[in-house]
């Protein structure tokens, strides 16, 4: 096949679990592509990955920016038109839609950089059965009459040594107003599709302002550190409206006893 001058060849299995990658990470560093790639078996070297990318950007499929204040590395981004290509593709996605303004776009690169080492660690420790990015999340709340209660940044798969287990996962980096969370804890407790939602935030000052907004409901939030989610995975201690101390977060996975966590926290969520 001949291609117009000046068009380019998306190899299917090189090119295009790029683009993917990127499109429901929305934004990317550098290295986490090039993990990504790596860990997914698509990429071995950073030599042929930067060649893809140059010239994935000069076809303009792809933009690049400088590094990011709390990145240090450069950051990709997919361009509309190359978001509908895939759409045309089959990947489910609302291109166009939902794209963050430029007002807020550092603050939208560090939570997507922060929701993509959430996913590399889950990756790397192969607990990781299944991955709903927040672009299929959004694309099937929009589109489809079984949508979940919320946009929520992944729908997470894991195994565990007893079965397979869904959780709705929530990172918040910073705080936002009261309204925010009295709305989400509203949506939350309609929720039918899911049983648990992970909130992971980066202080027990953030955990403690976010969860004095969710009681029980049909679906439990669990809260915890991301830092502990980095060093214990499934192991973090969370707590919740109906567990004011932490317990290990595999355990409501699994529905078993619940018990404390095996080390001690200095801190009590501020339910009644």
């Amino acid at each position: 096949m001949r291609y117009p001058k000046g068009s380019i060849q998306l190899n299917p299995s090189r090119d295009l679990p790029l683009l993917r990658q990127i499109l429901h990470s929305e934004f990317i560093t550098r290295s986490q592509l090039f993990e990504f790639m790596q860990l997914n078996g698509y990429e071995r070297s950073r030599n042929s990955l930067d060649w893809r990318m140059r010239r994935l950007i000069q076809r303009g499929l792809v933009t690049q920016q400088g590094a990011t204040a709390g990145t240090r590395d450069v950051v990709y981004s997919l361009a509309d038109d190359t978001a509908e290509l895939l759409q045309s593709m089959g990947e489910y996605c609302l291109s166009g839609r939902g794209r963050p303004s430029d007002k807020n776009s550092n603050q939208s690169i560090l939570h997507a950089v922060g929701i993509n080492d959430i996913h590399l660690r889950l990756i790397r420790s192969r607990l990781l059965v299944r991955w709903t990015s927040t672009m299929q999340v959004r694309s099937q709340n929009e589109l489809t009459d079984y949508g979940f209660a919320k946009d929520y940044d992944a729908v997470v798969t894991v195994r565990t040594e007893i079965g397979e287990y869904r959780f709705a996962l929530e990172y918040e980096r910073t705080p936002k107003a009261m309204k925010y969370y009295r709305a989400i804890a509203a949506s939350v407790s309609k929720e039918i599709h899911i049983g648990r939602v992970l909130y992971l935030v980066p202080n027990y000052d953030l955990l403690r302002f976010i969860s004095r907004f969710f009681g029980n409901g049909q679906c439990a939030v669990f809260f915890g550190l991301v830092a502990d989610w980095h060093s214990q995975l499934l192991e973090i201690p969370v707590s919740s409206a109906s567990s004011k101390y932490p317990i290990p977060f595999r355990e409501t996975l699994n529905g078993i006893a619940i018990r404390p966590a095996t080390r001690a926290l200095n801190y009590r969520l501020p339910f009644d």
